[in-house]
């Protein structure tokens, strides 16, 4: 969910402005056509380029981070990342008066009065409640209420939602609501001894997050339901887990058992407790099981294998299990691989798998008890290339491309090149030892009338270029071999699983 909606119009558009310098290489903007583009006039231009320029000054750190206009009607940016620009949002969250009322509505309404909230915030106290006011429909449109899991439970939605906007906005710049910084060290620390393994930095931000918004929500009294589909068996180590917590939290609120069923379903669903431990809670979530039969399914249907039954089957449903559990039950919205850009590249360098991927995409998207976004579904596509690449050898697919490596100079050289090839082990090769039938690219060093196939020339050790060149053509070769490999598949159409996944987001 992109919860940029909470900004205040001026806001937005400069975050609109900025989002695009950062999505240009040389970070440069023609004036022109980001009028015509936001329909501005170059007076309100100018207002957004000196507000821009203040707000980026307050939160540059070391290196100064700027706009300038060095050739007139180009706008250029110094110094601006995506790091800067996730705290430049963050700034404007902040003072988004729509974000205010949220934070009151949510984690406050049974803590102050309005007017308390009011005063504590220096708001207005028309435009606290002119915000609040319209808070509900706001959030309804942009379908915040909606369940993005199997889950129904309002208050399920409400946490996780809020959790996707906290942990997608702040992750990385700050902590929220700081004043928690303590307690929720101490429980970080509490909960590590419970686990099987060390937290990595991303896992740590991750959980600090989440039990922030679990924390807010009992404190206003906003308890989870009690008939969660997720139900914990109790062992030693959880019950002394769950102990730990109330000695620390006994001065603020009691920990209820529905109360921690709800964090341990989250620290199982999100891997902190090992695969066994989610494997054995995902046995509450029949849909688990009915996705990864579907998807096991669909790769048996389009036929992408040379062999089926020498598949690691176990690995690969394993990886299944885990993106279903998760998008079933804790899904968070991701911010990384999500660009449709880049599954063109991954349908193009995997045709047989994007072919049952974008197949299981678009039959999800078909189900009504399923709310898939276009970034849901692009992170679906890629969590689903990613089980198969790391679960299904080369030699099985049917789109391999065989490689024949033969240097004049001998061994010494020819097995250089072949090792330099594992670069593209990810791709389905298969080197040849010597020249078949089955050869689609010959690389040596001297060109042969003798063969037909294409030939790579190396006479000297390849360079960035050559190698980009030689990716160029395993690309071509696989695209040559899907129509017979698939022939109810428009090979001419690229990147099919993209448009695949933006038409059927878009209906």
């Amino acid at each position: 969910m992109d919860y940029t909606f909470l900004l205040s119009k001026n806001d937005h558009i400069c975050f609109d402005i900025l989002s695009r310098f950062t999505q240009q290489a040389d970070q440069t903007l023609n004036k022109e056509e980001l009028a015509q583009s936001l329909s501005l006039t170059t007076y309100q231009l100018n207002k957004y380029f000196e507000t821009m320029n203040t707000d980026l000054a307050s939160i540059a750190e070391e290196t100064p981070c700027y706009l300038d206009e060095p050739n007139k009607g180009m706008w250029q940016a110094f110094g601006l990342n995506s790091y800067l620009l996730q705290k430049v949002t963050l700034l404007y969250l902040n003072r988004a008066p729509l974000f205010t009322a949220l934070e009151y509505q949510f984690f406050y309404n049974n803590l102050y009065t309005k007017k308390e909230y009011v005063t504590a915030n220096y708001m207005s106290s028309s435009v606290f409640y002119r915000s609040l006011d319209s808070l509900n429909d706001t959030l309804t449109k942009h379908n915040f209420f909606q369940a993005s899991s199997l889950y129904a439970s309002k208050e399920f939605t409400i946490r996780l939602h809020l959790f996707q906007l906290y942990y997608t906005l702040y992750n990385g710049v700050s902590e929220p609501f700081e004043p928690l910084n303590p307690l929720v060290d101490d429980m970080v620390k509490t909960i590590q001894t419970g686990l099987p393994d060390e937290l990595n930095p991303t896992q740590e931000t991750k959980l600090s997050t989440f039990l922030r918004i679990w924390l807010l929500r009992m404190l206003d009294s906003n308890p989870i339901d009690t008939d969660q589909q997720l139900q914990i068996k109790p062992t030693a180590s959880s019950q002394a887990m769950m102990q730990q917590l109330q000695i620390l939290l006994a001065d603020q609120l009691n920990l209820t058992t529905e109360e921690f069923n709800y964090l341990y379903s989250f620290l199982i669903a999100q891997g902190y407790l090992g695969f066994d431990k989610m494997r054995e809670l995902a046995a509450n979530i029949p849909a688990v099981d009915e996705l990864t039969a579907q998807f096991m399914d669909e790769m048996k249907s389009t036929n992408v294998l040379l062999t089926t039954h020498l598949v690691d089957d176990r690995q690969l449903e394993d990886s299944l299990l885990s993106i279903h559990f998760q998008f079933t039950t804790f899904y968070i919205e991701p911010t990384t691989f999500i660009s449709p850009d880049q599954v063109q590249f991954f349908a193009e360098l995997y045709p047989a798998f994007d072919v049952a991927v974008s197949h299981s995409i678009t039959k999800l998207q078909r189900r009504e008890d399923l709310h898939l976004t276009q970034k849901m579904a692009v992170n679906l596509y890629f969590s689903y290339m990613f089980a198969l690449i790391n679960a299904v050898p080369a030699e099985l697919m049917r789109d391999q491309v065989h490689i024949c490596v033969d240097f004049s100079q001998g061994n010494l050289y020819t097995n250089y090149v072949i090792q330099s090839l594992s670069a593209f082990n990810h791709a389905h090769i298969i080197i040849d030892a010597h020249l078949t039938a089955d050869t689609d690219i010959y690389i040596s060093d001297f060109h042969s009338k003798k063969v037909s196939q294409t030939q790579v020339i190396w006479q000297d050790p390849p360079t960035p270029v050559d190698w980009s060149n030689l990716a160029d053509l395993i690309l071509d070769a696989k695209r040559q071999k899907l129509p017979s490999l698939f022939p109810n598949q428009d090979a001419t159409q690229k990147g099919s699983g993209v448009n695949e996944i933006q038409q059927d987001s878009e209906k």
